[in-house]
């Protein structure tokens, strides 16, 4: 067995880990991916799976130099945000002009950034392992590194990153605790061609079973739609022919685009909320969807992702990766600032989602209120947009 030093060895090749890797990179480290998966290819189509990206994620592109391409190949920005309940006249609108910015944020295929994102990191000197076999040996302490057997080959590294998602095996390793509860319901995503334009809006409705969400994609026609659904509505929603789910999105979304055609396979993911209660041990750290995973009523899970790329790149900087309490130190650090922006979105999902997920006549004429007021303050409509942005 051979045995290969690197400074950082970070475990899952998303958005979020060839981000970090990246970065990380740029600052002069030796980097290693490992990821089970080619390179995501670029197709004609457009994917099922997106992210809805504000300012501060895609700064976090543009540093690794990924986000100019993917600008260039296919995006989808949006210039304003209408949400509206079904069941009560509560709704709200605010726009980018508000706030005096050209967007709010902008809809971005996963696999587009992926791809852009390996090239960038390339490029930047970081070794992509692809393999589905790897074992994680040692979380390492002050005085040895931790170790990861790949093959043959076993890797000694300063700091291993787990990005690799909500079920990390990384996390499981290492014994880091969380805290979890089951929606009780599926995300079902689609590509949607509506017979009105969607004039770069994004839309979302709550209905009693769940939000529906309407996003703009580069094609002035289809919209990227995301039904978080309650469990008996969502198998019924899958077990439906193709025209019959769009007859239901066009229904239930008041027609707001007119009548709509499904234009791609219907797929859906269970939704479950998770946070580790602890980030980090020894010299190992996790980032992104293997830290928290949260509803994506708000569209904010990769926002937070690389919420935890920018933070712990900037905590890393600069510091000894062997000295290890001063890299206790920072991730310390990192884990603080970390936790307590992912608490409060966690929280914010977890009141919206039972505030609207509810057919209670009095909650109901209370979010009414509250939506009302909203909509007419433009103050608050100003901070609104300025936290979609931001």
């Amino acid at each position: 067995m051979t045995r290969k030093y690197t400074d950082i060895v970070v475990v899952g090749g998303g958005m979020i880990g060839l981000s970090l890797a990246t970065k990380l990179a740029q600052q002069g480290r030796q980097v290693v991916v490992i990821e089970r998966h080619d390179q995501p290819e670029l197709t004609e189509e457009l994917a099922l799976r997106v992210s809805a990206l504000n300012d501060r994620s895609r700064s976090v592109l543009a540093d690794c130099d990924a986000w100019q391409k993917i600008q260039a190949h296919r995006t989808g920005p949006y210039n304003s945000m209408q949400v509206w309940d079904k069941d009560s006249p509560a709704h709200i609108e605010f726009s980018a002009e508000e706030i005096n910015a050209e967007d709010i944020g902008a809809i971005v295929e996963n696999n587009v950034a992926e791809h852009f994102l390996w090239e960038s990191a390339e490029q930047a000197g970081v070794d992509i392992i692809k393999t589905d076999s790897w074992k994680l040996l040692s979380a390492g302490d002050e005085s040895a590194p931790a170790e990861l057997q790949v093959g043959e080959q076993l890797l000694s590294a300063s700091l291993i990153i787990g990005a690799d998602g909500g079920r990390s095996q990384v996390r499981h390793f290492a014994e880091l605790p969380i805290s979890f509860w089951d929606y009780e319901q599926r995300g079902i995503v689609a590509n949607i061609r509506t017979e009105q334009p969607h004039n770069g809006v994004a839309r979302q409705v709550f209905l009693p079973t769940g939000p529906l969400a309407l996003l703009p994609t580069p094609d002035p026609y289809t919209v990227s739609i995301v039904w978080s659904a309650d469990e008996p509505l969502a198998v019924a929603l899958l077990n439906e022919s193709p025209e019959r789910f769009a007859k239901q999105v066009e229904t239930e979304s008041g027609r707001v685009l007119g009548a709509c055609e499904c234009v791609s396979d219907v797929k859906a993911f269970p939704l479950r909320m998770q946070y580790a209660r602890q980030w980090f041990h020894q010299r190992i750290v996790l980032a992104g969807d293997a830290a928290h995973t949260i509803h994506p009523l708000a569209g904010q899970g990769a926002n937070l992702g690389f919420g935890d790329a920018k933070e712990l790149c900037e905590q890393l900087r600069g510091i000894d990766l062997k000295a290890f309490n001063d890299l206790t130190k920072r991730l310390g650090a990192y884990q603080r600032s970390r936790k307590a922006d992912t608490q409060v979105m966690i929280a914010a999902m977890e009141l919206f989602k039972r505030c609207f997920g509810t057919a209670n006549p009095v909650i109901k004429g209370l979010r009414a209120i509250a939506f009302g007021v909203a909509n007419k303050l433009t103050l608050l409509k100003r901070k609104l947009a300025e936290i979609a942005v931001a």
